[in-house]
């Protein structure tokens, strides 16, 4: 069931596109407005990432019926995993850029990639650089780690790791990282991703450069205070054959697809001879 609800949700999203994802900010915008009438303190954060993992588990295990935790995990991944369409996006991308466009290029990778806002004083060049890495990060969240967590604790897992990645960024936005919410919402989600990102940075050598990637994989898998965007950002770039400065986002983009790929069949094989 694991492996059939996460391929179908997978196959859907591939075929949505952006504007055709109703509920999506469902979620995020529960979050917020959580966090803006009760405040952005330690208690509101436990209470915002408890309450609904455990409602949703007492309503699953009240009914006990394999279709209506089929239905749930498929509904929460397709939902997670988003749009499947990176690859025409980056082409809009990229035809933007060459139309000269460069301020409609910017405002396609920040709204489409997660690309952090900011000045590209160096151009395309520099965009396509922070690109790279905020597309593998995106596919990262997005895919990897709830797979993971689905494959883990089912729907209710796949719950929580939403929750603690929208509640970190509302928290260290509304306060500063210093204060003890917005510190543990930080730490939290470093624990939440440090499993699957080592799991994907592993999947990355296995499916691209193996044997320079894995030699520097093992030096840094139990490095737990390495964070996930710099081991992320570090594995693409000696995954990939070429040279760092010729890597494009359309390479990262097809290692990452190649990397799902080999999740699926893994948890398939798993759950066959398991």
């Amino acid at each position: 069931m694991t492996f059939l609800a996460a391929i179908l949700a997978w196959l859907v999203s591939l075929s949505l596109a952006g504007n055709r994802m109703p509920g999506r900010d469902l979620l995020p915008t529960s979050v917020n407005r959580v966090v803006q009438r009760l405040g952005n303190r330690t208690w509101v954060y436990i209470l915002l990432l408890a309450l609904p993992v455990i409602l949703l588990s007492m309503v699953l295990a009240w009914f006990d019926l394999w279709l209506v935790s089929f239905l749930v995990g498929f509904g929460s991944l397709v939902l997670v995993f988003g749009p499947g369409d990176q690859a025409d996006k980056l082409k809009q991308y990229r035809q933007d850029q060459s139309d000269g466009e460069t301020e409609l290029s910017y405002e396609l990778a920040v709204g489409a990639f997660d690309l952090p806002e900011g000045l590209y004083e160096g151009g395309a060049g520099q965009m396509d650089e922070a690109l790279k890495l905020s597309l593998a990060y995106q596919l990262l969240e997005r895919f990897f780690v709830a797979v993971f967590w689905f494959a883990a604790f089912g729907a209710p897992g796949v719950l929580l790791a939403v929750l603690v990645r929208h509640a970190r960024i509302v928290f260290v936005d509304s306060s500063s990282e210093n204060s003890g919410a917005a510190s543990l919402a930080v730490q939290v989600h470093h624990a939440i991703n440090w499993i699957p990102v080592r799991l994907l940075t592993l999947s990355l050598a296995l499916v691209g450069n193996f044997s320079h990637s894995f030699a520097i994989w093992l030096r840094r898998i139990r490095d737990f205070e390495l964070v996930d965007k710099a081991l992320l950002d570090s594995a693409l770039k000696v995954s990939l054959p070429e040279n760092p400065d010729a890597q494009q986002p359309e390479d990262v983009l097809a290692m990452m697809k190649r990397a799902q790929v080999l999740w699926l069949v893994v948890i398939a094989l798993a759950i066959i001879f398991g």
